[in-house]
């Protein structure tokens, strides 16, 4: 049981998708998780054959990236 608690709770800090659309990428994710924000945004605009470029920080949990050629 403390293991599903401990996994329950450590998957709310994972970084994870806002939204998504064939340009832009919004990942929210902690300062220490940026590199995890980045392969997410790849995975997104990959769906369009197309790079992901960290555009801006958003918010202190959000990022926006870019879909590129």
């Amino acid at each position: 049981m403390k293991i599903v608690m401990l996994a329950f709770l450590l998957s709310g800090c994972a970084a994870q998708v806002i939204s998504s659309s064939p340009k832009t990428v919004v990942v929210k994710a902690r300062i220490q998780d940026v590199a995890q924000a980045q392969d997410l945004a790849t995975t997104e605009c990959k769906k369009q054959g197309l790079s992901a470029r960290l555009a801006m920080k958003a918010t202190d949990n959000q990022y926006v990236f870019d879909c590129i050629n």
